[in-house]
């Protein structure tokens, strides 16, 4: 279905008032040509990678503008650096709402800080879509003013789980992962999947953050001789993952990744296509990157920043951003943020026509993607896959 609000949602959304909090707070960070969005992601640092992701929701903001912006307010993005850090991403949080006093948060990269921030934010009630981390917990249990936009780790975690059972014969399953938990939304969900299908792990091993050597966590999976790997684990560790797992006569055993790790930067960060040949990764969208129903989307990046290189990272949180629109265009020009946070829990089957699943948001549950693609190397070329072996 294409994306809609619904008329009669929209109308009770004008027509009656929302109780919340004073006027003055419903309308912080709004002028009458202007609303404000706190954007924070790990513009610097070891993580640094995955702030494309804002980069491409920014840009979906400036073309918005552009044409207008909405109810002839402009999307005016404040940028806070996190470095994927919990103490700077709650400095960062604690700035943007007090000191900048934003309309409302979107954004954030890296799990284990925006699961730091919940708490204030909760606490501050002002509208926060989480555009890109994917742990459960920052929107589960549910609060009225946190949205998920993306697929959470439960939702991929199944779909990679589901992934590995559909190659035929796999029944020996192992899973290497952080301790942390982002690793955890991920790992603890395919368990669910794997074990609901007759399949328990046969091994289960850590390989923590800054970690730079894999040799003992490969030589136990050696011996185990896995039919599939399930690996939560960063880009980072993932490359030197896969590079000790060639080194040691393990390549041809396919590893399926995290949508934390990108498909071509993985290749970049290795050197070498036997490297990651047979490695897979959560894929959210309906297209390679350099596919044609992605193509717009990139060339859109590109007119707003045009020195952008483009990864998978890129493309991941504009969804959640059409979305945001969809709901602000649904409020009318008397916008609150009360109103704001009802309208978004009218969307309803939302194709953003980027992400291989819809967006619904309810009263009663605000992660809004439930599902996701899976890309791989398929004949040395990068393929969006439905299952083992089936195009996507």
């Amino acid at each position: 279905m294409k994306k809609y609000i619904s008329l009669l949602a929209a109308a009770g959304l004008a027509a009656s008032p929302l109780l919340a909090q004073d006027a003055e707070w419903e309308t912080e960070g709004l002028t009458d040509d202007a609303i404000t969005i706190g954007v924070m992601g790990p513009f610097s640092g070891n993580a640094s990678s995955y702030s494309k992701a804002l980069i491409g929701m920014m840009a979906y903001y400036d073309k918005v503008n552009e044409e207008g912006g909405v109810h002839g307010r402009k999307l005016v993005a404040v940028q806070e650096d996190t470095a994927c850090d919990s103490a700077k991403g709650l400095a960062a949080a604690k700035k943007l709402i007090s000191q900048d006093e934003v309309f409302m948060l979107q954004g954030n990269s890296c799990s284990g800080v925006a699961l730091a921030l919940r708490p204030t934010i909760e606490e501050a009630g002002l509208p926060w879509i989480v555009a890109h981390a994917v742990s459960d917990s920052i929107s589960d249990p549910l609060a009225g003013n946190i949205f998920h936009g993306v697929p959470t780790g439960r939702a991929n975690g199944r779909a990679m789980a589901a992934f590995v059972l559909s190659k035929p014969d796999t029944s020996n399953v192992a899973i290497i992962e952080h301790s942390n938990d982002w690793a955890h939304s991920y790992s603890n969900p395919a368990r669910d999947y794997l074990e609901e299908n007759g399949v328990a792990p046969s091994l289960e091993l850590t390989m923590e953050r800054g970690q730079t050597d894999a040799t003992a966590q490969v030589l136990k999976l050696r011996q185990e001789k896995p039919d599939f790997i399930i690996a939560a684990l960063y880009e980072a560790e993932t490359a030197i993952f896969l590079r000790d797992l060639k080194k040691y006569g393990m390549g041809d055993v396919p590893v399926m990744g995290t949508a934390g790790t990108d498909l071509e930067n993985t290749l970049k960060r290795t050197g070498d296509f036997d490297t990651v040949k047979n490695y897979y990764v959560i894929h959210s969208y309906v297209d390679n990157l350099d596919g044609p129903l992605m193509q717009p989307w990139g060339e859109m990046i590109h007119k707003y920043y045009p020195d952008e290189e483009l990864s998978t990272f890129s493309f991941v949180s504009i969804g959640s951003a059409e979305a945001l629109v969809s709901a602000l265009e649904a409020v009318g020009p008397e916008l609150t943020r009360s109103k704001l946070m009802a309208a978004l829990e009218e969307v309803r089957d939302f194709d953003t026509g980027i992400l291989s699943d819809p967006i619904t948001w309810t009263a009663d549950d605000h992660q809004g993607v439930k599902g996701s693609a899976v890309a791989g190397f398929v004949d040395g070329e990068p393929t969006v896959l439905k299952a083992w072996g089936q195009p996507y």
